[in-house]
């Protein structure tokens, strides 16, 4: 969606150039009469893979899905528990079976739309149950044993080192220990530090069979789905892999990471959305990184099972160490670096990331000295338009210029209608006569675009806008603008549904800046431009507001500094060429 916005942007500015300036040139007025699912990444020998005799391999249905597959696991009397977590950006709960997350709620983070109908909860990021379809939790370990088996040990119990964690001041740690029927071991650690989303999660496997060995790869999954309960226009998987951002959508990720292979470096991989991120890390490590298969498949309940694995072999009385660490967190420009490992790469500003970085830091300046990020939208939105304002007024001023030209033109074009080599000549001396770059108009304007395009990114993603207040019926904007909540659909609306009040002044000032531009020689360009208003009120209807109100407030400038320079000048009285070529009042 976002891409066919800013495609949007370019072409509402390259529209805005043809019609105004080129339009005359090439049609003057005529002179009167006379899912792809994937199997795991990486070769696996058949000859190396073999497992403990007495633990239970499952078929894969699915590469990655969900097989039916028999607990692997020692007797245990007691009930499995559930280890809660509480750090001071998180609430986390694991459970003794399989050693999974079943939840992780993000304090302060809120999933519902201030000012909603919906009661207020906190926002969770670990995927829930659906209709007819039970939780698949993440962070479930996986023994592969080839291409078409694994172990699953997703129902292995777990043996927790307490009951519960509550991190303050330092780093903690929870342990748990699980034990196959014939005596595969693995240890993870979880480390949970204060002022970190990342969550360290290492595991140990030991082989205490005497006499089997196991072999294959050591996998862990990434159950991730809609962290707003359905899938949004930004959704999809996303890594940082080979040195570039990967991005894909969920029902084309598993082929296109099968395409890519094993990349040569691979920092994380994960389940992304506007503003939260699900990820495994794939980076910092003991493993080898060559030896690294990632693979990704859609799930039933929406979203996508992500799994990581590194190669396994694990002779009698042998243990490995493998680093499986996640990131479950907002896409916060200061966590995401902090957490490393090239996380903050998920936090995509595009081509004109150069200008949009120092936007962002000016956007988050005012809103610390006027303390609401409406206000301190309106100030950036000015501070682009007075540094632009000598391009803006170049361009209007060139458009102008070629509009006083237009009547000489189309006698030219009349008079060398079968000699173009002496229509062109004519043309250029024209040019030169009155000082008129025909390109002058567009030129400036397409330098502008960079800045729209950067500030627009910059809005779109800030996760400072999400539940931030402006003035009066908006609440919230990062949502869309809505006045009301009506309670019922409407087509093309997303909810809530409503009145969009600035989307609606936005095409009115669109509008009012068709009015103050002198008449079109041709009434079907006319038309053309009345479009515009139409065509951009729909592209901007379900936008959050934040943008809506950069495009309005920027309306609003253009019009004062169209005005402005718009105004008569007594000292060029008589200047406009005639159509006799000279200069009338000579």
């Amino acid at each position: 969606m976002e891409k066919r916005v800013i495609l949007a942007m370019v072409l509402m500015m390259g529209f805005f150039v043809l019609v105004n300036v080129l339009y005359p040139v090439l049609f003057p007025k005529p002179a009167p009469p006379a899912s792809e699912a994937s199997r795991p990444a990486g070769p696996v020998g058949a000859a190396a893979l073999e497992t403990a005799a007495g633990d239970s391999v499952a078929p894969v249905a699915e590469p990655v899905g969900e097989p039916v597959s028999e607990p692997a696991q020692a007797e245990v009397a007691s009930p499995a528990r559930d280890i809660v977590v509480e750090t001071p950006e998180f609430v986390a709960v694991f459970t003794e079976l399989g050693g999974r997350l079943k939840s992780l709620t993000l304090n302060g983070y809120l999933a519902t739309r201030v000012g909603g109908r919906e009661p207020a909860r906190q926002q969770q990021m670990v995927p829930g149950a659906t209709e007819g379809q039970p939780a698949e939790l993440p962070m479930a370990l996986r023994v592969y044993v080839n291409e078409a088996d694994f172990l699953d040990l997703s129902e292995l119990r777990f043996s927790a080192d307490r009951d519960s964690l509550k991190v303050e001041g330092a780093p903690g740690k929870l342990v748990l220990t699980g034990r196959t029927a014939k005596g595969l071991v693995l240890e993870r650690t979880f480390t949970f530090t204060p002022g970190s989303f990342l969550i360290g999660h290492r595991v140990v496997a030991r082989n205490q069979s005497p006499t089997s060995g196991y072999g294959g790869r050591l996998g862990m999954t990434i159950a991730a789905g809609p962290f707003g309960g359905r899938p949004g226009r930004y959704d999809n998987v996303a890594g940082y892999l080979g040195g570039k951002l990967f991005t894909a959508a969920v029902g084309k990720a598993g082929s296109k990471l099968r395409d890519l292979g094993s990349p040569p470096v691979a920092d994380w991989l994960g389940y992304m959305s506007q503003y939260f991120l699900a990820a495994v890390v794939l980076s910092g490590g003991s493993q080898d990184p060559a030896g690294l298969g990632i693979q990704a498949a859609e799930r039933p309940q929406a979203g996508v099972q992500l799994v990581a694995s590194w190669p396994l072999q694990l002779n009698p009385g042998a243990e490995s160490a493998y680093d499986f660490s996640v990131y479950y967190g907002p896409k916060d420009a200061g966590d995401l670096e902090r957490a490393g490992h090239n996380l903050g790469k998920s936090v995509d500003l595009g081509w004109f990331a150069f200008l949009a970085r120092p936007l962002a830091f000016l956007l988050r300046m005012f809103y610390g000295i006027v303390g609401n990020y409406g206000l301190a939208i309106i100030i950036v939105t000015v501070l682009i338009k007075v540094a632009l304002a000598p391009l803006t007024a170049k361009s209007y001023k060139s458009m102008k210029q070629m509009q006083k030209l237009q009547p000489r033109m189309a006698a030219l074009r009349e008079k060398h209608k079968d000699d173009r080599e002496a229509l062109n000549r004519e043309m250029m001396q024209l040019y030169r006569t009155y000082k008129v770059n025909p390109m002058g108009g567009c030129l400036p304007m397409l330098l502008q675009i960079p800045f729209f395009i950067a500030f627009y990114r910059v809005l779109d993603y800030a996760l400072e806008l999400r539940g931030a207040p402006f003035v009066l019926w908006i609440g919230d904007l990062s949502a869309p603008d809505r006045l009301f909540d009506l309670g019922f659909r409407v087509p093309f609306l997303d909810p809530p549904t409503g009145i969009p009040v600035m989307t609606i002044l936005m095409a009115a000032s669109m509008i009012w800046q068709q009015k103050m531009t002198p008449a079109m020689g041709d009434p079907m360009q006319a038309k053309i431009m009345m479009l515009m208003p139409l065509f951009f009120s729909v592209i901007l209807l379900n936008m959050p507001a934040g943008l809506v109100l950069y495009w309005l407030v920027n309306n609003i400038l253009s019009i004062v500094q169209q005005k402005f320079i718009n105004r008569p000048d007594p000292s060029a009285g008589g200047a406009a060429p005639a159509a006799g070529g000279a200069k009338a009042g000579r």
